[in-house]
């Protein structure tokens, strides 16, 4: 099984299509770019070392990405993304990477740069503190959880893709390293999985026995 058979994309951002938005809440990417132009990271590093290291010890959950962009993100087969201005390829950009970076971020696959966790936090105005100290919600992605390997990735990201990236900082790391990180991240979940060891898998099966959010009586 290979990585993207293991991961496959369930889900990207989409413009809103909800009613009654007002059109000057938009921002334009021009403008929401420019947030991000300032940003110096090596300067938060020294203001904010705390924050640092829970970077470098892969506290960043990969659903905080993801409310990040849209705090009215939920878990479910259709409503993973709801209404969000941030769409397109200018996101990647205006995080330092390219599409599809962000995306990857968001499913578990790799891990952001400390300037790159930088450039997010000032672009979706979101802190830094916010982004690190997510709570634990293994009922967020619910709509993952059919895919046992996408699940556990989705919920915190695998200490061998958290050490690729740490290891390589202040640069970003070469693809071939991240790709060979996450190959090994997937090979150990699967084993993981067999044995029955992991606990991400123990709530994965709890998580089955029950509705998807949304599909829930509310009687």
């Amino acid at each position: 099984m290979n990585l993207w058979q293991a991961c496959p994309v369930f889900f990207k951002r989409k413009k809103s299509s909800t009613p009654g938005v007002k059109a000057q809440q938009q921002l334009s990417p021009a403008i929401l770019t420019k947030r991000t132009l300032d940003v110096d990271s090596a300067d938060q590093a020294a203001q904010h070392p705390a924050l640092f290291a829970q970077w470098q010890n892969g506290d960043l959950r990969p659903s905080a990405i993801t409310l990040a962009f849209d705090p009215k993100a939920r878990g479910g087969r259709d409503r993973m993304f709801s209404s969000t201005q941030f769409v397109g390829p200018w996101v990647d950009e205006a995080c330092g990477t390219r599409e599809p970076g962000v995306d990857r971020w968001e499913k578990g696959l790799f891990y952001p740069t400390w300037e790159q966790l930088c450039k997010l936090s000032a672009l979706t105005e979101t802190s830094l503190g916010i982004l690190l100290n997510s709570p634990d919600t293994p009922n967020f992605l619910n709509g993952c959880s059919q895919v046992p390997t996408a699940f556990a990735l989705r919920q915190v990201f695998h200490p061998l893709i958290v050490t690729a990236t740490v290891n390589a900082h202040p640069h970003q790391a070469p693809l071939e390293d991240m790709t060979q990180a996450l190959n090994q991240a997937i090979a150990a979940i699967l084993q993981s999985i067999e044995d029955e060891t992991d606990p991400l898998t123990l709530c994965l099966s709890e998580l089955q026995t029950k509705p998807y959010l949304g599909e829930q009586d509310k009687s």
